[in-house]
């Protein structure tokens, strides 16, 4: 086994170029010239490592022909399990340039993903996994050990603990069901997480509903609906996060009723996310709502102030600050509707108090709190922010979810999305289709955001600015 270097950003570096020297002796030269030569670095975590190639051509030789020797390479030097997951990428690389700091970055990715995904890609946590950094939370951070568990998600997190000690054996499926942000992704991938601990010859796939989808259609565009279907068949752990979205999806349901049962059959494991129980799922055939009700039905509902405030210090101690327990009390009475609303307070207190040297306190927290308006007390729309944004930033509406690279644009499009995230109920997939871009960008650009946030002055008052703008709408009542 080959030692990776320290870094993430040097690992993901390394083992791409390892993956590709590594190919040189299982492909013709002609092939690697064509196909790996082209391939870049994405993103790295401890489950998958994502690659962006630029075109589909590339995409569907890969997963073809390559992707099975990827992950061999990759696993073999990091010395632990991975997943390959190809994006098609205009990969046109962007620079930031705020208060004197430069950072390199693909973004704005316009295509699907073309392997299964064992990243939780919804920041939809039971806790508050991210570092000072603001990285992307990865699998790591999203396990059982880190889930804040209190009354309301008690029963939730104990069968998917016990489920995944014994995959296959007992709640199967296991469907988890709650509002937007209680944690539900958190404990599906915590769960893949446990499962490859525990048994590493086993495969643990996470998939959104989403992304399901657009692997079915691209199936279908391909003629290769019988590999896609083999491929999804043959797991011993199915993750499906967000089933909801299946609603109304009648050839999707089809492929989905079927593999359910030739995994049932096989004694595979299967749990499945979702925002309500089977019964409210609209436009589901009756034979899938009955297979997701077979197994044991569980739901989580929003954290009591116990529970929130243990949320708050677990996620301030992992940024690694103290954080009062007055200043905690404050934020937990305040902040109730979810997890996700708490964890955006306590970063923008963190951001305040870390760009400007100033203590955490609770004057400090009530400057910032008496800015936030939790999505849940007021309908604050998509159209609402990109307007604002478009008001501060001097372009226009259309602009902000173009394709336009010029590096302020990019800088407002990325607040745009950060604050569509904290102020409103959509998912990240939902939000990918309002900015016309994939859920992966939006999810790189909250995280690059909050990074953003906490280490850059300028970019902090324009956030302030265009939130300060959008809370004064909200409280005229427009």
């Amino acid at each position: 086994m080959t030692l990776a270097p320290n870094s993430d950003e040097e690992t993901l570096v390394a083992v791409v170029q390892h993956v590709k020297d590594g190919l040189k002796e299982f492909v013709s030269g002609g092939i690697y010239r064509s196909t790996v030569q082209s391939i870049q670095p994405l993103h790295l975590d401890e489950l998958v490592l994502d690659l962006a190639v630029p075109s589909e051509l590339h995409r569907n030789r890969i997963d073809t022909y390559l992707v099975e020797r990827m992950q061999q390479i990759a696993t073999e030097y990091l010395g632990r399990r991975v997943q390959v997951r190809v994006t098609v990428s205009q990969m046109r690389l962007e620079t930031e340039h705020l208060g004197g700091g430069t950072v390199g970055a693909l973004n704005d990715q316009r295509a699907g993903t073309s392997t299964i995904d064992l990243r939780a890609n919804e920041p939809d946590s039971g806790t508050a996994p991210r570092s000072g950094s603001a990285r992307s939370a990865n699998a790591g951070e999203y396990t059982f050990e880190n889930f804040v568990i209190g009354n309301s998600n008690r029963f939730a997190h104990a069968a998917s603990v016990a489920a995944s000690e014994a995959p296959g054996e007992k709640y199967t499926p296991l469907f988890i069901y709650g509002g937007s942000g209680l944690g539900k992704t958190h404990l599906l991938k915590a769960f893949g997480h446990h499962v490859n601990e525990l048994f590493p010859h086993k495969t643990a796939l996470f998939i959104t509903t989403e992304e399901y989808l657009t692997q079915f259609v691209a199936a279908i565009g391909s003629n290769s609906v019988p590999a896609f279907a083999t491929k999804m068949r043959r797991l011993d752990v199915l993750l499906i996060d967000d089933i909801q979205f299946i609603a109304g999806k009648s050839g999707l349901q089809e492929e989905l009723f079927h593999t359910l049962n030739t995994l049932y059959d096989l004694g595979s494991q299967v749990v499945i996310s979702c925002d309500s129980k089977p019964d409210g799922i609209r436009d589901l055939e009756e034979r899938l709502r009955t297979r997701f009700s077979q197994g044991l039905v569980v739901d989580v509902q929003p954290p009591d102030i116990e529970t929130r405030m243990a949320i708050l210090q677990a996620l301030a101690e992992r940024i690694g600050f103290w954080l009062p327990s007055d200043v905690a009390d404050l934020i937990a009475n305040r902040i109730s509707d979810n997890v996700r609303s708490l964890e955006g307070a306590l970063r923008q207190v963190y951001a305040r108090s870390n760009l400007f040297n100033d203590a955490i306190t609770r004057e400090l927290t009530e400057s910032v709190l008496k800015e936030l308006v939790p999505a849940s007390e007021v309908q604050i729309s998509v159209d609402l922010i990109l307007e604002e944004t478009a008001a501060v930033s001097g372009y226009t509406k259309e602009q902000l979810v173009s394709a336009s690279r010029k590096r302020a644009l990019v800088q407002y499009r990325k607040i745009a999305m950060h604050l569509a995230r904290e102020m409103t109920n959509h998912s990240l997939a939902e939000l990918g289709t309002l900015f016309d871009r994939d859920h992966t960008t939006v999810l790189h650009a909250v995280t690059s955001s909050e990074r953003l946030l906490a280490e850059k002055a300028e970019f902090y008052e324009r956030y302030m600015k265009i939130q300060r703008a959008i809370q004064e709408r909200v409280r005229r009542g427009e």
